[in-house]
């Protein structure tokens, strides 16, 4: 009988699997043509299955849809590199940090007295809610409540930002530097909740409080013990694993990475997610951080998915309808606030009014991390089922309405920022779009892309370095750098010491780039020894950044050479050509032609190989350099020596005999 109950259980588990895969082809295309964020169409996808009854086994898929919140925890730690932290600090720090006591110190205000709060006698009488739906039952269980409305939307922020090209602006980066903060303040959470639900059957006031001292203690011990073994083991097995050069070696160890630092956190009286965090914070320093990042994406966003299915299941229509008032005003409370709080404090932090009022409202819906915490309280016991239906229901609508929020925030900032002018005077205006053209460049525009550092891409490297420290001309005013990408785990710790730009990557996937926050660059090399990366990396780079991207290339023969123009390439290389070239140029120097008539030689037989090399697959290396006997060759012998002879006829030596 037990067997036969494991076997409908996981025959159940395979069919809502198959239920969700169904969706997902489903909503992700629907949403994406009409450019609204698949995180809200996987919400209504749960509402959908929930009330036709198509998931048979909600619990065994809440479970695993749990996978996708560590995914989800392990990516946002990943994107807190010090040099990120850094060139966000002021406005993660001051901008964000405001906006997060500020917010959590409003909506938990709002939620007292205990018993009797402010809110419960607002939402009561005047919108008819039920004290027993909305009626807070602790200190605690208000200021959870009030950190989880605090928290934004990231999914749904950073993809309206990005499709804009508004990233580099200064209302984005206040965003991402807000949005940062908001990651770096769950972990506090994730560490309370657990200890809440241990000191909530205690009776005793400030419970809470008396126990924080010692899990600070743990923690810092605990955890400072994890961050520090695991920065100098976590790098040197990813070393060895990437230096295997097995795409699935490397995805596994990034799996077992997030789970198995979970499991640890999870053995230490914290919670799963704290460990995923902490994961990614241990690799966010690393050179893999990128190459991680783009090899569990497809992972993460199955799986996060499914937590957004699970989570849309959880909407409660009925209740959703019953107190349409409460969710009403709840829905308005929240985005007024937050916005009221971000606009009054940007100015703080060097914001113009006008970028103050876009910022706050972007950030001014709930996010997706307030339904792992609301759900992680609820399963603690910390927050009623009823009321954390309801919070739920307030944070989903207030991220649908994020393209509303950010369409009247760009209105209102052309409004702020006219109303600015006219007070500032005429001059103030050119002023002003001179400043926002600079602003929205972007920090990677212009820089050149090398993909391979091997001898090739290494000698690429060191003439623009040379030229970055003043051996070009452009190079100051310009200023301009340069990101190499190589698949070696070694050779990109050893150029890294000696200070090249160098990230472990595989150049020839573009999300890989754009991890790095490459958006627009400015020119590529294509150094791969691999003729079959070569390739892809020049077929995706011209996808990706369009045909005025110049792309020079290497080539490992004339054939080689004719695919990787085909793909795109502007310029190509061909090793064996250009190195039998060289050689060639100094024997007929050595044998007394001048260096314009060697040059007219080389010049010809360059182009007369790359025309031997565009006949097709069946050409062959000798085929393609026996062109000595090709009409073409001799007429461009000609016509280049004759124009070697008229640039220069007292040197030029007589063309030799065909």
């Amino acid at each position: 009988m037990r067997v036969v109950t494991r076997a409908s259980a996981l025959a159940d588990l395979g069919l809502d699997s198959l239920t969700f895969l169904a969706a997902v082809v489903l909503v992700v295309p629907l949403f994406k043509s009409i450019k609204a964020s698949p995180v809200l169409g996987f919400l209504l996808a749960g509402v959908v299955l929930d009330r036709l009854g198509l998931f048979r086994d909600e619990a065994s898929v809440a479970e695993l849809s749990e996978l996708g919140v560590l995914f989800l925890l392990f990516e946002q730690g990943l994107e807190l590199s010090f040099d990120r932290l850094r060139a966000l600090a002021k406005y993660a720090f001051g901008l964000g940090l405001l906006q997060m006591v500020a917010s959590t110190a409003v909506f938990t205000a709002f939620e007292l007295p205990v018993g009797n709060a402010f809110g419960t006698q607002i939402l009561t009488r005047f919108m008819g809610a039920s004290p027993e739906l909305v009626n807070i039952r602790s200190i605690e269980e208000a200021i959870v409540i009030g950190a989880g409305l605090s928290l934004s939307s990231s999914a749904f922020v950073l993809q309206l930002l990005s499709e804009r090209n508004e990233l580099a602006t200064p209302f984005g980066r206040a965003t991402l530097g807000i949005l940062l903060l908001q990651d770096i303040a769950v972990v506090p959470l994730l560490v309370v909740l657990p200890l809440y639900e241990a000191t909530a059957g205690t009776g005793e006031s400030g419970a809470l409080l008396a126990q924080l001292g010692p899990t600070a203690v743990k923690a810092l011990l605990g955890l400072g013990a994890l961050l520090l073994g695991g920065r100098v083991v976590l790098r040197r097995v990813f070393e060895i694993v990437a230096g295997a050069r097995s795409t699935e070696a490397f995805v596994a160890l990034c799996l077992l990475t997030v789970t198995g630092t979970s499991l640890l956190t999870q053995k230490l009286g914290f919670s799963d997610t704290l460990g995923a965090f902490l994961a990614g914070v241990l690799l966010a320093e690393t050179n893999y951080r990128q190459q991680i990042e783009v090899d569990i994406r497809p992972f993460r966003g199955l799986l996060l998915g499914l937590f957004f299915v699970t989570t849309g299941t959880s909407i409660d229509i009925d209740l959703l309808l019953r107190e349409w008032p409460n969710v009403l005003g709840l829905l308005v409370g929240l985005v007024t606030f937050k916005t009221a709080i971000v606009t009054a404090a940007g100015p703080l932090v060097g914001l113009s009014r006008a970028e103050s009022v876009r910022t706050g409202l972007l950030v001014g819906q709930g996010g997706e991390f307030a339904f792992v915490i609301f759900s992680l309280a609820n399963q603690l016991g910390v927050l009623p089922t009823e009321l954390n239906k309801l919070l739920i229901i307030v944070v989903v609508l207030s991220m649908a309405l994020t393209p509303a929020l950010a369409e009247a925030g760009k209105l209102a900032y052309e409004a702020v920022e006219r109303w600015e002018r006219e007070q500032a005077g005429p001059g103030a205006g050119a002023r002003s779009e001179k400043a926002r053209e600079e602003e929205e460049g972007g920090l990677a525009d212009g820089i050149t892309l090398v993909a391979g550092f091997g001898p090739q891409g290494q000698t690429v490297c060191d003439l623009l370095r040379a030229r970055l420290e003043g051996g070009g001309e452009r190079a100051e005013e310009e200023g301009r750098g340069y990101l190499a990408y190589d698949l070696d785990p070694r050779r990109v710790l050893a150029a890294r010491r000696r200070g090249f730009a160098v990230l472990y990557g595989d150049a020839s996937r573009v999300e890989v780039l754009k991890a790095a926050g490459v958006r627009r660059p400015g020119a590529m090399v294509v150094a791969y020894s691999k003729p079959e990366r070569a390739l892809a990396a020049v077929t995706a780079a011209r996808a990706a950044f369009g045909p005025a991207l110049p792309i020079h290339a290497r080539a490992r023969d004339p054939q080689h050479g004719a695919e990787l123009r085909a793909a795109g390439a502007t310029h190509v290389v061909v090793d064996s050509l250009e190195s039998g070239i060289l050689l060639g140029t100094a024997l007929l120097t050595q044998l007394g032609e001048s260096p314009q008539a060697a040059r007219a030689l080389t010049d010809a037989l360059r182009v007369s190989v790359q025309a031997a090399a565009q006949g097709g697959p069946g050409s062959s290396l000798v085929a393609s350099l026996s062109v000595a006997a090709l009409p073409e060759f001799s007429a461009a012998v000609q016509m280049a020596t004759q124009e070697a002879v008229a640039e220069d006829p007292e040197t030029a030596g007589s063309a030799p005999n065909e």
